[in-house]
C-alpha cells in the first residue's frame, strides 16, 4: 500500500508540475477545447490573475507532492481544485472526462491514504 501511495503521489505531482509549467512558461501544448470551455478559460485569463493563481497553486502543490513536504495540507488544498477540474471536464469538455476523473480519483486515493493525518481536525 505504501508503494502504491508513493507512485500515485509522484504521478499526481508530475501532472501538477508539467501542465502548469507548460501553461505559465512554455506554452508548447495548448489543447483544442470546445467553445464553452474556451470561453471559460479566456474569461479566467482576462481577469488578469485568476488563471495564474490556479496554475501557480497547482505548481506549488505538485512540487509539494513530489518532494513529500506538507503532503496532507497540499491534498486538502488540491481537493476543491480537483473537483473543479472534474466538473470542468464533465460539463464544458464532455468528450474528454478522463483527465479530470483521473486527477480527482488520485486525490481521493491519497486523501484516504493520508487520513490518519486528518484525525485531529475532527476531534472536539
Amino acid at each position: 500500500m505504501e508503494t502504491t501511495t508513493l507512485i500515485i503521489r509522484i504521478l499526481l505531482g508530475l501532472i501538477l508540475v508539467i501542465f502548469p509549467i507548460n501553461a505559465l512558461f512554455l506554452k508548447k501544448f495548448s489543447p483544442k477545447m470546445p467553445v464553452k470551455a474556451q470561453l471559460v478559460m479566456d474569461t479566467f485569463r482576462d481577469t488578469g490573475y485568476l488563471l495564474y493563481l490556479i496554475q501557480w497553486t497547482e505548481l506549488v502543490i505538485g512540487i509539494s507532492l513530489l518532494t513529500g513536504f506538507f503532503v496532507p495540507l497540499s491534498l486538502i488544498i488540491l481537493f476543491p481544485i480537483s473537483i473543479n477540474i472534474l466538473l470542468f471536464h464533465i460539463y464544458l469538455a464532455p468528450p474528454v472526462v478522463g483527465p479530470g476523473l483521473i486527477i480527482f480519483a488520485m486525490n481521493i486515493f491519497l486523501l484516504i491514504s493520508y487520513s490518519s493525518s486528518y484525525l485531529n481536525l475532527f476531534q472536539i
